[in-house]
């Protein structure tokens, strides 16, 4: 017999901690179908259509496909570009990966009026935008919130990003954490190391095996879309919930009572 024990992706606490705030997510926000009807949203063919746009078009084209996902379509935001150097991410480091330290996205209220920032290199990178403008509705669907999170307040950021995964953008989040390149600028060359988020992998996977688990979703498309590594861990990940169901009982059990009633079956 194997001699050693498989250990979960997140430890216990870790574990706790995602269901409890999930749980408090579909009890929020998911009434009215909400939580029942959204989908599991991914990077392949019909998800995001394209019409041509380049430049902002395509960018406010991509944002209005994430706030249909999120179920926001009749949100007003108003999405602009941030052109600060330090976001420039075409630096070239020579034998050593390097990241920017400048915020992908950004989310504000002046007023009564939402603002959204992007940094436009992203649109080079379509997953890692729509990532990042998925983290920024998730700030905006939390700031609606009629009453407080389980987390405490300096987790802001990570309930943040476990949002973005309870709207159904958790294979998005997941393979946007880390982002290796190699590159080539005459005659040097490296890597360019980019990070995005604020929660680990592994707790993302965590996070979009909860939502497949709670809604009873076939996980192969998550499988397919995933980097080969988060894919192993998204299959681990499942097979623990399916042995220790509590974490799952305890979103479902969340679910707005008129919600129950066969919109999950």
């Amino acid at each position: 017999m194997w001699p050693f024990k498989r250990v979960p992706i997140v430890d216990t606490d870790t574990a706790q901690w995602h269901a409890d705030n999930f749980a408090w997510l579909v009890a929020t926000f998911g009434g009215n179908g909400a939580f029942a009807n959204s989908v599991l949203v991914l990077p392949k063919p019909g998800f995001f259509p394209a019409d041509g746009q380049q430049g902002h078009a395509k960018a406010l084209h991509i944002l209005e496909r994430v706030k249909h996902y999120c179920g926001m379509d009749d949100w007003p935001v108003e999405l602009v570009p941030d052109h600060n150097p330090a976001a420039d991410r075409s630096t070239i480091s020579v034998a050593m990966p390097v990241h920017g330290k400048h915020a992908l996205g950004t989310f504000s209220v002046a007023g009564n009026a939402v603002q959204i920032s992007y940094v436009p290199a992203l649109l080079a990178r379509p997953e890692r935008l729509i990532a990042t403008l998925a983290h920024e509705l998730a700030h905006y669907l939390l700031a609606t919130a009629p009453t407080s999170p389980p987390c405490e307040d300096d987790e802001h950021e990570f309930l943040t990003d476990l949002t973005a995964a309870y709207l159904g953008f958790g294979v998005f989040m997941t393979n946007s954490v880390f982002e290796f390149e190699a590159i080539q600028d005459g005659p040097m060359q490296g890597w360019r190391y980019g990070r995005s988020g604020y929660l680990p992998e592994q707790d993302l996977v965590f996070a979009t095996a909860l939502y497949i688990a709670a809604k009873e979703l076939d996980p192969h498309p998550a499988y397919q879309c995933l980097k080969p590594h988060l894919a192993k861990l998204l299959k681990r990940a499942l097979r623990d919930l399916t042995i220790d169901k509590a974490f799952v009982e305890q979103i479902r059990a969340s679910i707005p009572e008129k919600a129950q009633a066969g919109e999950l079956a």
